[in-house]
């Protein structure tokens, strides 16, 4: 079972269980299988260019390659900033303590790039910001399901059935003023005189 989240305001904790919402829970999954003439089902498979093999499915794998053609393992594999640095890998923040700020606006949540909700289980929290929270007040906290190279922000939320952390990172927002009015360049005319269709 994973850690908890754990939430820290005001010199309180708050520990909850978290269970990612996908829509295949919401609304269960549907899936299209086809079937040959006498109803048995299809194997998906590929032909290769030459036309010599077929493929089918787990006989190829993907992977990745240095300058020499040996492959390199994810353990290798490290992150890069703009300027081709070494980004340094942030670890999961679950089981560890993070401050929750707030309440914040719920304008907030529209600058964020969602990538994940998760609902909240309460193990360890006060019934004042259970009410806090149902009452429409948004917090806001640092959130790594699992270790990787950029801190995710979360927001936490209720209704009255329960508590959802949104997860995502912050979008970059670029505003547009009005300039100059574009005007379309207008095609010079021409004189059907001077077309010679001898010469096409």
């Amino acid at each position: 079972m994973a850690k908890p989240v754990i939430l820290r305001s005001s010199n309180k904790e708050y520990s909850f269980d978290s269970i990612k919402v996908d829509r295949a829970k919401l609304y269960g999954v549907r899936k299209r299988l086809p079937v040959d003439i006498k109803g048995n089902p299809c194997v998906k498979a590929s032909l290769t260019s030459d036309g010599a093999n077929l493929l089918l499915s787990g006989m190829t794998a993907q992977g990745y390659f240095n300058a020499k053609g040996f492959p390199v393992s994810r353990q290798e594999m490290v992150g890069l900033d703009a300027n081709g640095n070494k980004v340094e890998q942030i670890p999961s923040t679950l089981g560890v303590s993070q401050d929750l700020k707030g309440p914040v606006s719920p304008s907030e949540i529209l600058d964020l790039d969602v990538e994940s909700i998760f609902c909240f289980e309460p193990i360890a929290a006060d019934d004042d910001l259970l009410a806090r929270l149902k009452s429409g007040e948004v917090f806001k906290f640092n959130f790594n399901y699992t270790a990787g190279l950029e801190m995710e922000t979360a927001y936490l939320v209720a209704n009255e059935e329960a508590i959802f952390a949104i997860v995502g990172k912050v979008a970059m927002q670029e505003w547009v003023e009005e300039a100059t009015v574009y005007v379309p360049v207008e095609a010079e005319e021409m004189d059907d005189d001077d077309l010679d269709f001898e010469s096409l």
